[in-house]
């Protein structure tokens, strides 16, 4: 059967910016995610070129005017990007309304040419078709090749987990406040001081750590680390300065030692839907809470979504999920434990006060065109925003404090940061590459902030980093012999396992 005769260039057009994405961001994107937006276009293209086929009664003119709605469809946010705040005579021509007709307007040329042409279309079939099996065959390379420059294997050290009789153990409440600054930089570089905030949870009996450092700059070394009680070595060490797949880290952290341990010990452990990562679903959480939204609180179908003619709504898709998703965290928090009789972990990624923006003092939702979770684009860089975005967060951590501190049996609460703020790296990437001494210390400075039930001594000194903090809590509840490790800053360099020991420069020596 000839080439030509063979029709498939509509689907595999409709395919490739799907894969294009993925191939962008395979490193922290799980291949799962392309599944659903790839049976989606594929359920509107086919349909859609049938309906064509019946009404034109032409099969290969049909797919042109789909592949040519198909292009236009994901190219819109490309060019919209492109022009976006260009005017012309004081005209902003960056704007959907001009641009949605122009695309259209496109589409209904394109397909009035193709349904009155008279010249046979047979070849141009054969050329769509080659054309679009060798970008596809490209990417599909592109995506194999990275998996096996990148599939060198890591053996991860394990703990020796101990069965213990169940006992009356406290619930634990681990809160980890993605990019929330430690009081030094907040006032700093960003001009804000949580002094208040500090005091009223001091007052709640809160052990406050006055300077708190994380071991890892970055949320996928960072959260395994803390969640597997050690440094990341075993994985630093072996993998090379390009290897970007965070696969390990991730699956490290999904099925991770603390959580695996206090189910031993008898507790029922409970993890949020987060929005990112790992922490989207967690394969050591026995129960998982937040999720019912989890196809629209995906970041790859909202980044597809952004990139395509749908892009007017990308704001609002993105805005709503996860403003749901991080509201329903503050709002199960305080119930979780209505769930069970045995005793509770739970764990608790919030995306906030991390980029974006999207709350108000009061939790008001702010209107942003181009909401984007990366700390280093430009919209990301005011501070104010970010100012108020971390007083609503505040506010809510005081209510779900209030709440959990109420109950009579009161538990265990800890509450840090996997990383600082990344206001003097700006939008630069070098920066990343090379950071200076001051924005290395920006990023590292954290919070941890630890509450422990009446009557009990507090444990914790003002040296410790996250890496111990459940190395101390275990010895302390469950009698358990983990020795503490030194503590230690790394800085990786631009989001690679390339890390550094700056111990020496984020720590001030004792005299």
């Amino acid at each position: 059967m000839k080439l030509n005769n063979i029709i498939f260039h509509p689907i595999l057009f409709g395919i490739f910016p799907i894969l294009s994405l993925f191939e962008s961001n395979i490193s922290f994107t799980p291949i799962g995610e392309i599944i659903f937006p790839i049976i989606i276009i594929i359920s509107i293209i086919i349909p859609a070129w049938i309906f064509l086929k019946i009404i034109i009664k032409d099969n290969r003119k049909s797919a042109f005017i789909i592949s040519l709605g198909v292009i236009l469809f994901f190219i819109y946010g490309l060019v919209f990007f492109a022009i976006d705040d260009i005017t012309i005579n004081g005209e902003d021509i960056g704007r959907h309304s001009y641009l949605i007709v122009v695309f259209v307007a496109i589409w209904i040329l394109g397909t009035i040419f193709f349904i009155k042409t008279k010249k046979d279309i047979r070849n141009m079939t054969t050329i769509s078709n080659f054309i679009s099996l060798i970008i596809i065959g490209v990417m599909l390379f592109s995506i194999a090749g990275y998996n096996l420059e990148n599939s060198g294997s890591v053996k991860i050290e394990k703990f020796e987990m101990r069965e213990n009789e169940i006992k009356e153990f406290p619930d634990i409440y681990y809160i980890l406040l993605d990019g929330y600054p430690g009081k030094t930089s907040l006032k700093k570089v960003v001009g804000f001081d949580n002094q208040k905030f500090l005091t009223s949870l001091e007052n709640q009996g809160f052990f406050i750590q006055k300077k708190s450092y994380v071991n890892y700059a970055h949320t996928f070394l960072s959260l395994p680390s803390i969640l597997n009680m050690k440094y990341l070595d075993d994985i630093t060490s072996k993998l090379n300065d390009t290897n970007s797949n965070q696969s390990i880290p991730y699956e490290l952290g999904s099925n991770n030692q603390v959580m695996n341990f206090v189910k031993s010990q008898g507790y029922t452990t409970v993890s949020f839907d987060s929005g990112w990562g790992f922490t989207r679903d967690m394969k050591s959480a026995d129960l998982k809470l937040c999720g019912d939204n989890k196809i629209f609180n995906s970041e790859f179908l909202i980044a597809l979504v952004k990139n395509s003619i749908l892009n007017p709504v990308y704001v609002k898709v993105f805005e709503t999920s996860k403003v749901e998703g991080i509201l329903c965290i503050f709002e199960e928090l305080p119930k979780v434990k209505e769930r069970t009789d045995q005793p509770i972990f739970v764990f608790a990624h919030i995306f906030s006060p991390h980029p974006p923006y999207i709350f108000g003092v009061n939790g008001e939702i702010r209107n942003l065109k181009n909401l984007d979770p990366h700390l280093e684009t430009k919209e990301n860089l005011d501070k104010e925003a970010f100012v108020n975005q971390l007083i609503f967060v505040n506010k809510k951590i005081t209510q779900v404090v209030s709440e959990l501190l109420d109950s009579k049996d009161q538990p265990i609460i800890i509450i840090q940061s996997d990383h600082g703020t990344a206001f003097l790296f700006e939008d630069n990437v070098e920066n990343w590459i090379n950071p200076n001494n001051e924005m290395i210390k920006e990023r590292a400075d954290s919070i941890n902030f630890i509450f422990l039930p009446k009557n009990t001594t507090n444990i914790f000194s003002e040296s410790i980093t996250p890496v111990n903090t459940f190395r101390i809590l275990f010895n302390h509840y469950f009698e358990t012999d983990f020795e503490l490790l030194d503590d230690k800053i790394y800085s990786a360099k631009d989001r690679s396992y390339n890390v550094k020991d700056v111990t020496h420069i984020v720590i001030e020596p004792i005299n």
